[in-house]
């Protein structure tokens, strides 16, 4: 078939027609997952854009492409509440924060954005100019070519430790670090001791055991030891971050958002404050975002601290898309207020400098992340984990020093990283986080 006449084929209604609702609104996903790219499974999304391109048999032009940008927008949504673990609920409320990001940090989000953007711009100009011999189009074929589509959807791009094959099988249980390393007693009975919950970015499990060791000493470095037992484990976990803020502070997997207007009584923090505990949470970045600021006093935080009224002048930042405090320095901040309390203290610290997309080494340099050969495989996790080690080395440190007040402490992870490739994915135990605690000798 010569170039003339592949022309004249492309220019058919029903070959218009399949290019327009199910070949070019796909493309981009296709190609991503062909390349390793993490994509999930899209059933409803692809649905959406087959029906507006059968609906240029009875609407204008102008109307289909309404009804697409509606279902692009959805595609977007879905995608990110699958790939961060937000309900669709917490994604449309985490839109009024964009302006907090700094997106075009990321090539990754450019190059999406460009390509999306000109994939798009394609479908509206041929609907636009092509309508009335879209109108005659077989719509048939498409609809069966999508009834392929979907299953073949499903089957490639859904993991095989999602919810979709749990919901198959048994229930993910409901577990918590405070529950699994047997913090809650502590919480049950207090000991006077001030207490510490550091709640980590990312921070999964890896499966190789000798890049999970990596962690293990990092956190047992610096003399931490001859202070404190170490002891470590591993947790579900299901949803995003303030899903694990959820999880450990008021052991439910229900959203943060119904307590934005209204206290939980039962939460964690506020057994604290009964027992005579100064309840404190920090955070690097904005207390915007998700609207900590409101939230934080609802499950029992009298103090809270943000990258807004902590950050000083000319103060080094970290962080790519997300910049703000960095998380070492929050650490030795933390660790020097409760050396200085008089009063029982009942701190957290939610970290923030491994959010995905991680890009810029912080130059810590515990990995040399330039080798392919370097002890994490993948840039983007190596980068991560050179931040975990120096964040877990700096917690060791601060708190092996004897002039600091003995303090049980509990680090977890939140939520396994939500990371693009399919090869960095596979470092980590599906479903799962690290935790840490530090129980003071004596």
């Amino acid at each position: 078939m010569g170039g003339k006449a592949i022309i004249n084929w492309l220019r058919q209604p029903t070959v218009l027609l399949i290019m327009v609702g199910l070949v070019l609104p796909n493309v981009a996903f296709v190609a991503l997952s062909l390349i390793g790219i993490s994509v999930p499974p899209r059933s409803l999304p692809i649905i959406l854009y087959l029906l507006a391109a059968v609906s240029i048999r009875f609407l204008p032009g102008w109307a289909v492409v309404a009804a697409l940008v509606v279902a692009f927008s959805f595609d977007v949504m879905f995608c990110a509440t699958q790939l961060f673990g937000l309900t669709l609920t917490e994604a449309l409320f985490a839109l009024r924060f964009i302006n907090e990001l700094d997106i075009l940090s990321s090539k990754l989000y450019i190059v999406l954005i460009v390509l999306l953007g000109g994939i798009f711009g394609l479908i509206f100009y041929l609907l636009l100019r092509q309508g009335s011999k879209l109108r005659h189009a077989n719509a048939t074929a498409m609809l069966c070519l999508g009834v392929v589509a979907l299953p073949a959807d499903i089957w490639l791009n859904t993991p095989r430790d999602s919810a979709l094959w749990l919901k198959l099988g048994q229930a993910l249980p409901f577990e918590s670090a405070i529950g699994n390393s047997g913090y809650m007693k502590l919480i049950e009975q207090p000991n006077g001791r001030h207490m510490l919950v550091v709640i980590v970015e990312a921070m999964g499990h890896f499966t190789d055991p000798e890049m999970q060791g990596l962690l293990e000493q990092a956190i047992r470095s610096n003399g931490i030891e001859t202070r404190y037992d170490v002891t470590s484990g591993m947790n579900n976990f299901i949803g995003g971050t303030t899903s694990a803020e959820m999880r450990e502070f008021c052991q439910t997997r229900d959203s943060y958002l119904g307590n934005i207007d209204a206290p939980r009584p039962d939460c964690l923090p506020f057994k604290m404050a009964d027992a005579g505990y100064t309840t404190s949470a920090y955070h690097g970045f904005s207390g915007g975002m998700f609207e900590r600021s409101k939230w934080w006093p609802h499950i029992g935080f009298q103090e809270r601290h943000f990258g807004e009224d902590m950050m000083q002048p000319g103060e080094k930042l970290c962080g790519d898309v997300f910049v703000g405090i960095c998380d070492p320095k929050l650490v030795r901040d933390l660790a020097a207020h409760l050396k200085a309390a008089t009063t029982p203290q009942f701190g957290y610290l939610l970290t923030f400098n491994t959010h995905v997309p991680v890009i810029v080494d912080q130059g810590y340099h515990h990995l040399d992340c330039s080798r392919k050969d370097s002890a994490v495989p993948e840039r983007e996790v190596c980068i991560m984990a050179d931040a975990w080690i120096e964040l877990l080395q700096t917690i060791a440190a601060s708190f092996a020093a004897a002039d600091v007040p003995p303090t049980e402490i509990l680090i977890v992870g939140d939520h396994a990283p939500p990371l693009w490739y399919r090869k960095a994915r596979d470092l980590f135990t599906p479903r799962q986080v690290s935790w840490f605690r530090l129980s003071p000798k004596g």
